[in-house]
């Protein structure tokens, strides 16, 4: 698999048709802690792609593969330029891949949230709750941007409100990734699921290339 240095490949995958075993010992007991059989199947699922997709970059064998995660639980690679970064949400995976800059991605199944207004006071700025109160529709662009960026550099949820975000587009973002420039793009998936990845763009222009998955083979998006 060919990935060109400003390149960001963008792969979706639906985990119900990945059939694949490809797990470590620690990712085993991972899936063994889940009570319910389909998020058991998903994650094991979800791991495996992920080892088949990046042992495909490297030119490696998928079991060969060593992750490390920061103290918020981001994957790195071990002894490799590839810098990616993944999401599920129901059966839809969404999996980034790039060189040597960071990277995030999100993606929701759009739905009902009974808690909608709590949840945008507490974890959205004002001029967003405003926004949001307006137009719901709005709220899963908003957190998928806000998720995929706070993922990108490696933070919890804990900087939320350091974060703004308007018509889909960075605002303010928190002090410590202001050294950076970045690029934030919302993702077209499909309609009842609402997805951005942001991107950091330490080259003149990024190459944002979508694949997907079908039956194990790996096909480029029209």
């Amino acid at each position: 698999m060919k990935l060109g240095d400003s390149e960001v490949h963008i792969w979706q995958v639906n985990l119900d048709e990945v059939q694949l075993h490809l797990l470590s010992a620690d990712e085993q007991v991972r899936a063994d802690r889940f009570k319910f059989e389909q998020h058991r199947k998903r994650f094991i699922a979800g791991r495996s792609f992920l080892r088949s997709l990046l042992s495909r970059y490297i030119q490696t064998d998928p079991m060969a593969l060593e992750f490390e995660y920061s103290s918020h639980g981001k994957p790195t690679l071990k002894r490799s330029r590839i810098q990616f970064n993944l999401a599920h949400s129901q059966h839809l995976a969404l999996y980034a891949v790039t060189y040597d800059r960071l990277v995030g991605i999100d993606v929701e199944a759009i739905r009902p949230m009974d808690d909608l207004e709590s949840l945008v006071q507490r974890f959205f700025l004002p001029s967003e709750y405003k926004a949001i109160r307006a137009d719901n529709a709005l709220f899963f662009q908003y957190w998928t941007c806000k998720e995929a960026f706070l993922k990108a550099i490696g933070t919890g949820i804990s900087k939320l409100k350091e974060l703004e975000i308007e018509n889909a587009q960075l605002k303010t973002i928190p002090v410590e990734a202001r050294s950076r420039k970045w690029h934030l793009q919302q993702l077209s998936i499909q309609d009842d699921f609402a997805g951005a990845i942001a991107v950091e763009q330490n080259c003149p222009s990024l190459e944002l290339k979508s694949f997907k998955s079908l039956t194990g083979e790996m096909q480029e998006l029209d």
